[in-house]
């Protein structure tokens, strides 16, 4: 049987049946906690407004993610497939869905029209930059002072004792980059930099920031919004 909001494929994806069990046995002010992500624009920037979000609400981050990429889906494959919100609900129908649980579907999805173009849209978007290069998930830099000893352990026997030397500390900065693949593979890469280096990066970024914001201001009319 084939199914209007699975598109050509016509059947559920994997996760669909688990994820929508998971709505569906949200109260309602997990499901208000859900919505007001989408009505933020918070979901698809993973930042604080997010963070906060979950944090304010009972549901458990994981719960979370599951239920609002259900509901991501259904907003991205109604405007995908031109559908009309009958279709959603003859669907759910078909796939064994209770009448008062469709209903609760269909209302929160009403809530969320206007949010659905700008869902559809952030889905081509998320997908194309994933899609390639890793992206950056998160960056932390740290200061440290490294002991410099006139010496190293694995030094021949018949060297001096300078390796007890404590000659002094040397000032790094350490820089971690946490990055994820479009198969949600993550990788960490850390980097020392001395503080002429550090500062050097420092500049570097600066100037990007300085040509993005040219960039954009040219660009202007074709930049997505959202």
């Amino acid at each position: 049987m084939e199914y209007k909001i699975f598109g050509p494929r016509g059947t559920p994806y994997g996760r669909f049946d688990d994820q929508l069990k998971m709505f569906l046995k949200l109260d309602l002010a997990q499901q208000r906690a859900i919505a007001e992500a989408f009505l933020q624009n918070a979901f698809d920037n993973f930042g604080r407004p997010l963070q906060q979000l979950v944090a304010a609400s009972s549901i458990l981050p994981e719960q979370f993610s599951e239920a609002a990429d259900l509901v991501r889906y259904l907003l991205y494959s109604w405007r995908e497939y031109d559908l009309h919100l009958s279709d959603i609900e003859e669907d759910l129908l078909l796939l064994g869905c209770h009448e008062s649980d469709i209903k609760t579907i269909i209302e929160f999805l009403e809530t969320l029209s206007s949010v659905r173009d700008g869902v559809w849209s952030k889905n081509y978007e998320r997908v194309q930059q994933l899609d390639g290069l890793p992206t950056m998930d998160n960056i932390n830099i740290l200061c440290d002072a490294r002991a410099v000893f006139g010496g190293f352990p694995d030094a021949a026997e018949q060297a001096g004792r300078g390796y007890k030397t404590l000659l002094g500390l040397k000032p790094i900065i350490i820089m971690e980059i946490l990055s994820s693949d479009n198969y949600g593979r993550r990788q960490r890469t850390a980097f020392q930099m001395s503080e002429k280096e550090f500062e050097s990066f420092r500049r570097i970024i600066t100037r990007a920031q300085e040509q993005l914001a040219i960039m954009k201001e040219r660009i202007e009319p074709f930049l997505l919004r959202g």
